[in-house]
């Protein structure tokens, strides 16, 4: 499968022009790299940083991206991913993602039998109200390391806070709650891991969430 990797940096006037004012606006916008697939099932990753005066927007796609009309020639990079990037056994890491957990729901006084999802927020594991052990961003980003073919030390893991993202969708009113994880990985099941690269890693992919940004060590 050929991957292709695509840069879009753009000020904050041209980002206003285009509408982009909150993560849903960035999703569909992205769509017009890929003219005539609206109806098609996603199969490509974003992530948007703040940058000096502007934004950046990666995309990782299986299909070679057109810059839509929103974007400025100059501001348009892509290029096809080497077939041979992801055979490296060690690399630096980062990963925005929105990492949640699922807490019980209550009527009644009674606990329901589907909960709800909330954000992870303590580095740590802590003891809710109950006694019980909730996982913390290490907890949750071990886990997902292992079912994704790689291997860190958390210790050696940052984890950054990022601002909480409003966006409004269908007018309704959602927010996602992102954290970055930073680090060396070590690959351990090349397979596992080629697909967590190509898929990305938890929840809320459609809003930028997900994409593993590598750097061979």
């Amino acid at each position: 499968m050929s991957l292709y990797l695509t840069e879009i940096q753009i000020d904050y006037e041209t980002a206003a022009k285009a509408g982009l004012r909150d993560t849903y606006a960035w999703h569909k916008k992205t769509w017009l790299c890929f003219p005539g697939r609206e109806e098609e099932s996603r199969d490509f990753l974003t992530r948007l940083d703040p940058v000096d005066c502007g934004y950046r927007l990666l995309i990782l796609s299986s299909t070679a991206p057109q810059r839509p009309p929103w974007c400025p020639e100059p501001a348009w990079r892509s290029k096809a991913v080497p077939e041979t990037f992801l055979e490296h056994s060690i690399f630096h890491f980062s990963l925005l993602a929105n990492p949640t957990r699922k807490t019980r729901s209550e009527k009644n006084g009674l606990s329901t039998k589907n909960g709800r999802r909330v954000p992870i927020v303590c580095r740590e594991d802590v003891e809710d109200e109950h006694g019980n052990s909730q996982p913390g961003l290490l907890s949750w980003f071990a886990r997902k390391a292992e079912a994704s073919g790689f291997a860190v030390d958390p210790a050696q893991v940052r984890t950054v806070p990022r601002a909480r993202q409003y966006f409004i969708k269908n007018g309704t009113l959602g927010l996602h709650s992102g954290v970055e994880f930073q680090g060396i990985l070590r690959v351990t099941d090349p397979e596992k891991f080629r697909h967590a690269f190509i898929n990305g890693i938890g929840s809320a992919k459609a809003f930028g969430f997900g994409m593993l940004v590598l750097a061979p060590q």
